[in-house]
């Protein structure tokens, strides 16, 4: 999983000779480090309250796509689950992760006067296309590894497969920390 593609690559091939996809894809690894998150598509189960509104919110924004959803709700017999239309839930434009449940409860909350307890909401997180500023900020620091051919500049960064512990902070220049500063942004004007 890389943040640019070969051909989104070719530009900064043109300002750093010798920068490939592996200096991409430990540039996306590092930037996923810095962040403390990785903006890759991937799918979580968040059970979430409702509100009186009838509004939640999912934990991990931006939300790509909501796959599954099911009502809990306890009754006589133990806790029970309904399924859920996906329809019913409007996910606000912004790919916050704040949503508005527009649909019923189902027949049994009426009928006894259960009340919901939750919305278990499986879903996908992440985006699909990646923004502009997150793709150059992953172009940048590629051409910076390969320029140093080290990593003699960064601070402390975690990924899943390394730990890397730099001297200062010319590895992550300020124009790459400013591009992945506002990176939120981003979630709320895609």
């Amino acid at each position: 999983m890389s943040y640019i593609t070969e051909e989104e690559l070719i530009p900064y091939q043109n300002l750093m000779d010798g920068v490939n996809m592996d200096d991409v894809r430990m540039a996306t690894s590092l930037i996923d480090g810095y962040l403390g998150r990785s903006y890759a598509l991937k799918t979580f189960r968040d059970i979430v309250k409702i509100n009186k509104n009838r509004r939640g919110k999912l934990k991990h924004a931006p939300v790509a796509e909501i796959q599954k959803a099911e009502i809990v709700y306890d009754t006589m017999f133990g806790r029970e689950r309904m399924e859920a239309n996906l329809i019913d839930i409007d996910l606000d434009p912004e790919m916050d992760g704040y949503f508005t449940y527009s649909g019923n409860y189902g027949i049994a909350p009426l009928v006894c006067g259960f009340r919901p307890i939750s919305i278990e909401i499986t879903y996908t997180s992440g985006f699909k296309e990646y923004p502009q500023r997150l793709k150059d900020a992953c172009g940048m620091l590629a051409c910076n590894i390969r320029q140093t051919k080290s990593f003699s500049g960064a601070k402390q960064l975690t990924s899943l497969d390394f730990q890397v512990l730099m001297s200062d902070d010319s590895f992550f220049t300020s124009d790459i920390k400013m591009l992945l500063k506002g990176l939120d942004s981003d979630v709320c004007t895609v």
